[in-house]
């Protein structure tokens, strides 16, 4: 008496074979196995029709649900899994930020990105961060050069 669930958690699509007679705390327990993520901390609503309305309650009768009925409807049953595992995965390169480097390998960095934080300017500094991950506008910023006109408004004109 089992029925396959297709479960879709983040990214990831995992195949199940539910056993309907072990209930929604045998459910939980087979993707806690799957996932990693608790089953006390598991949200499962259902994305197929005919199953049940919202988030999935403990204490519901599963064997109430005409399962058959639901696969002819939709040809597959999908769940939606929310909650999160309680390992997280360590990430693949440790970030390293600019202001962790020592003096000699800040040298080496040829574009610095960014500005100097002089108290309140971290929300500058990020616009600054944002535009610069723009390659049309960086490519047109070092391609551009100022008129006859604009140049002779610069303050470092020598002709001022």
């Amino acid at each position: 008496d089992s029925v396959p669930l297709n479960v879709k958690w983040g990214k990831e699509t995992i195949k199940v074979d539910f056993v309907v007679d072990s209930g929604v705390k045998g459910l939980k327990t087979e993707l806690e196995e799957q996932t990693g993520v608790p089953a006390d901390r598991m949200k499962l609503m259902a994305k197929s029709k005919g199953l049940w309305k919202g988030v999935l309650k403990d204490d519901f009768d599963l064997s109430t649900i005409d399962f058959a009925a639901a696969i002819q409807k939709s040809k597959e049953l999908n769940l939606l899994l929310m909650g999160s595992a309680t390992k997280l995965a360590a990430p693949k390169t440790k970030t390293v930020f600019l202001e962790d480097l020592p003096p000699e390998e800040i040298a080496k960095v040829a574009e610095p990105s960014g500005l100097v934080n002089l108290g309140n300017t971290c929300y500058l500094n990020s616009v600054v961060q944002c535009l610069r991950a723009i390659p049309q506008l960086r490519k047109g910023l070092a391609a551009y050069t100022p008129s006859q006109q604009q140049s002779s408004l610069m303050p470092n004109n020598s002709n001022a």
